[in-house]
Order: structure tokens, then C-alpha cells, then sequence
């Protein structure tokens, strides 16, 4: 059984130009052309038996027709689970995370990078204690990324203050914590308990897996996933890549899918 909680679809209307403007800003070819077909047929040839399709609103016009949608595909397909997105600057995204949660969704998708945000900044607290009150946890981009190469939105540090500030808020940091910051990911995040990490591009940029296992032995192993960020890493270089390091069998199926199917009530 594989999981992958970290993929992206995007509507197909604008799918093609979506992926060619990405590839262009990473340099990465996508391996999906962006659409849920693709990206379903895809997850299948790569032996993935379910995966999140992570939403997110990068205006704060979208949020309302981003949740409708992943509602919507949430009741059409079995093997892919979609989250909504609020953005911080709609004001009201408050109530749209009690919609959200009213329909079923499993967790939001916020990516500091394209929304404009610090992690840290205090008109997000709103949404966290929103979404620490609902128990709907929330996924974000952290690290660097390549559509802000030169300041990063949410780095470890300043992740751990906000894990702090919100015990009861389920903080999934994408990319083991923060992609290419993972020596201040073990000093400031490793350990809390309630951080959760994915794997997403770890394949891609860590060359080392001591890095990975370094910050894998310092965390709680029921709070690590599997993810890809599919598109623009391949699944099977993601599962390539976790089952390469040395862990147990036992400790590899949880991170393969056990973690993920009792963290987000995946049936």
C-alpha cells in the first residue's frame, strides 16, 4: 500500500500553461501534464494506491471555487483525496474553514510563497486557532522554493514559534521540514509533537540520507508521510528514495501509508 500525501493537479483549462510556466521557473520537467486525469493515470502506472491532491488559492478570489471542486472530486474519486485552501487576505477565510470542514475536506493546503505571507505573521493566528479548534490540519509549503528563491516565507525557526504558539494545531511541513534548511529543521523542529513532515523533493535535493535520517531519528515516526510533490518529483523516486534508507520494514510501511491513513482518516 503506497500514499502519496503530497501532489498537485490544476484545472484543465489552464493546466498546460500552468505547468509551462513551472517548469520554466524550476527547471524540472513535469512528469504529469497537470490535469487529474493525467495525474490519476499517472499515480496508477507508479504503483500509488492513493494520494492528496494539494489545493492551493493563490488570490484570495479563488478559495470559495477551490473547496466547492475539491469537494466535488472528493466524492468522484476514491484514490485521490483533495484539501481546500483559505488565503490570508480574504477576509473571510475564517468562516470559509468552517465550510471547508463542514464538507468533509481533510486538511488546507497554505503555501507562504504564493500567497504572500510569513509563517510567523500574526493574520494568519486567526486561521491556526480556526483550524486547531476544527482539528483540520494544515499542510504548508516551508522552506525555500523556487518561485521566491531569495527569501524564504517559512523557515524551521519560525515554524517551531508557531508550533509552539498552537500546541493543538496539526502542522504538516512539507519537504522533512524545510526544503534545503534541513540542519535548522533538526535544530528547531525535530521533536514536536505536534509537527508532521512529508518527504516531498527529498529525493530531488538530499544527497546524504544521514541529512534525512538525522531529523528521521529525532521525530516522532507516526508523524512522517511520503509525499512526491508530483509533478515535479516522480513517486516512485520519492518510494525509491525512503525505502533506500535503513529502516525497518515495519517503520517503512508506516511512512509509506499507516501514518497517513490515521492522520487523515484515509479508508
Amino acid at each position: 500500500m503506497i500514499i502519496d500525501t503530497h501532489a498537485h493537479t490544476f484545472p484543465d483549462k489552464i493546466a498546460e500553461r500552468a505547468i509551462q510556466r513551472l517548469e520554466k521557473i524550476s527547471g524540472i520537467k513535469a512528469a504529469t501534464n497537470g490535469t487529474v486525469a493525467d495525474t490519476l493515470a499517472y499515480m496508477k502506472k507508479v504503483n500509488v494506491d492513493k494520494f492528496l491532491n494539494l489545493n492551493i488559492a493563490t488570490s484570495p478570489t479563488q478559495q470559495a471555487t477551490i473547496n466547492i471542486t475539491a469537494a466535488e472530486n472528493n466524492k468522484k474519486y476514491s484514490e485521490m483525496i483533495s484539501t481546500g485552501s483559505v488565503h490570508p487576505d480574504n477576509p473571510e477565510s475564517v468562516e470559509e474553514l468552517h465550510r471547508i470542514k463542514s464538507l468533509s475536506i481533510k486538511a488546507i493546503k497554505l503555501h507562504p510563497d504564493y500567497q504572500g505571507f510569513f509563517i510567523d505573521e500574526e493574520k494568519l493566528f486567526p486561521i491556526y486557532q480556526t483550524c486547531a479548534e476544527l482539528d483540520l490540519p494544515i499542510i504548508f509549503h516551508s522552506g525555500w522554493d523556487c518561485y521566491s528563491p531569495e527569501l524564504v516565507h517559512a523557515v524551521p525557526e519560525a515554524s517551531a514559534k508557531i508550533a509552539r504558539k498552537f500546541p493543538k494545531l496539526k502542522m504538516v511541513l512539507a519537504h522533512l521540514g524545510g526544503l534545503k534548511m534541513w540542519d535548522d529543521v533538526y535544530e528547531h523542529l525535530a521533536g514536536i509533537e505536534n509537527v508532521y513532515f512529508d518527504t516531498a523533493m527529498a529525493a530531488t535535493y538530499i544527497k546524504d540520507i544521514d541529512v534525512a535520517m538525522k531529523i528521521i531519528n529525532k521525530h516522532p515516526i507516526e508523524n512522517i508521510f511520503l509525499g512526491s510533490d508530483c509533478p515535479w518529483e516522480s513517486p516512485d523516486m520519492s518510494i525509491k528514495f525512503v525505502d533506500s534508507l535503513p529502516l525497518t520494514d515495519n517503520v517503512k510501511e508506516k511512512i509509506f501509508h499507516k501514518n497517513a491513513e490515521a492522520f487523515f482518516d484515509i479508508k
